[in-house]
């Protein structure tokens, strides 16, 4: 019996120790693996870039970011383009955090992704960093336009007044930029925000120009602005709307009371007042306002033959347009806008060949010439039937061009 047991103890006693030695053995071997591993030494890594962030531009991207406490930063190398493409940015530092501010040339439009490494003396990097931003170049450029004017007109308190087209806010238009001469002969300089229709110019010198130039940023993050050509020479025209009496909405000189009456400050041919037993033509009080108005039928039974509205004025030399506003209106006969010499329009028949100038109502307006001071009638004439036909004008405006 104890002779069974010794041998059981020496059995115990021998597994022991093999189990020691296999266990030695094993740390021994992840040692010496461990050593390979680490056999330059440990690793160590310089401190990264910190708060990094990118912004698009012209041709170019901006890096920004901080170097924090790590001492040991010696340079930074910023790799794009699949890492085809790389710059060094040697750093010195010199406060315990300190600023990277700067601007890497992009030859290619579009976005850009960016990895950023810091390095020691030794060569040792930091942990990557990546960021992203993009390029914009000739392509952008090209794709950029002025914004359109729709009007420029001085008035008579020595403003001029731009009006504006509207533009397209994905290509990142954001102002247009004017510059003109006021009246102390002072270049002054505003800015109109896109979301504006128009522009006042206060105290506009006339006979001088303009330019004007419109602003871009393709995207919030871009730290360059795009601007277009300047768009120069360009002119207003001259208010001379004062030069005309009742322009509108227009008053009345008579009145039947109700709805229909004579012109103030027109002179209105006997063929216009075809109403109420030929007392009253010329003037309509519509939807609440005076209109300037031809109409006959709907019980108004005589036609207008020959009928003239106008006014009479002297002008200087110059080129001018007369131009029509609120026009409603239907179709058939005859129905001009005029410009003639002298105290009176020509028939109506002879306005194709005496006038200085005539067009079509519909077209809304009129241009003309004066090669010098001249006393002119302007204004209207029409001959239409009794079957339901009728022209409404809501206003009228006299512009001189300026070139």
């Amino acid at each position: 019996m104890n002779n069974y047991k010794s041998k059981k103890y020496r059995k115990l006693t021998v597994s022991a120790l093999l189990i020691c030695v296999a266990g030695v053995y094993s740390a021994c071997t992840k040692q010496d693996d461990f050593k390979k591993f680490v056999a330059g030494g440990e690793i160590s890594y310089t401190g990264k870039l910190d708060s990094v962030k990118m912004y698009s531009g012209d041709s170019r991207v901006v890096l920004k970011g901080l170097f924090l406490a790590d001492p040991k930063v010696v340079s930074c190398k910023i790799f794009w383009n699949n890492k085809k493409d790389s710059i060094v940015i040697p750093v010195v530092k010199k406060n315990i955090v300190d600023t990277l501010n700067y601007s890497i040339p992009i030859s290619a439009e579009g976005l850009q992704n960016f990895t950023i490494y810091t390095y020691d003396k030794a060569g040792n990097k930091s942990i990557p960093v990546y960021a992203n931003a993009r390029s914009y170049g000739d392509r952008y450029k090209a794709s950029l336009s002025n914004r359109g004017i729709s009007t420029a007109v001085k008035g008579t308190d020595g403003n001029a007044t731009i009006q504006w087209l509207g533009m397209d806010k994905l290509t990142g238009v954001f102002t247009t930029e004017l510059q003109y001469t006021n009246s102390s002969n002072t270049l002054v300089t505003v800015r109109t925000p896109i979301d504006s229709t128009k522009t006042i110019l206060k105290n506009y010198k006339s006979g001088s120009t303009f330019k004007y130039r419109t602003l871009f940023l393709p995207d919030t993050n871009c730290v360059d602005t795009f601007r277009v050509a300047y768009s120069a020479n360009l002119s207003v025209d001259e208010d001379m709307t004062s030069l005309l009496s009742n322009t509108g909405p227009f008053v009345r000189a008579t009145y039947d009371g109700s709805r229909w009456g004579t012109l103030a400050g027109w002179t209105t041919s006997a063929g216009a007042k075809n109403i109420n037993n030929n007392q009253y033509g010329g003037y309509e009080f519509r939807n609440g306002t005076g209109v300037l108005s031809f109409e006959s039928g709907w019980g108004i039974n005589t036609p207008v033959t020959n009928g003239l509205i106008y006014q009479t004025i002297t002008l200087p030399a110059g080129r001018y347009t007369f131009r029509l506003s609120g026009i409603d209106q239907n179709s058939g006969g005859s129905r001009y806008i005029a410009v003639a010499v002298g105290n009176t329009l020509p028939n109506v028949t002879d306005i194709p060949t005496a006038a200085i100038a005539y067009a079509n109502i519909a077209d809304g307006e009129l241009n003309f010439s004066l090669t010098q001071q001249t006393t002119v009638s302007i204004g209207f004439g029409v001959s239409i039937a009794n079957t339901g036909q009728y022209i409404k004008v809501g206003s009228v405006k006299l512009l001189k061009w300026a070139k």
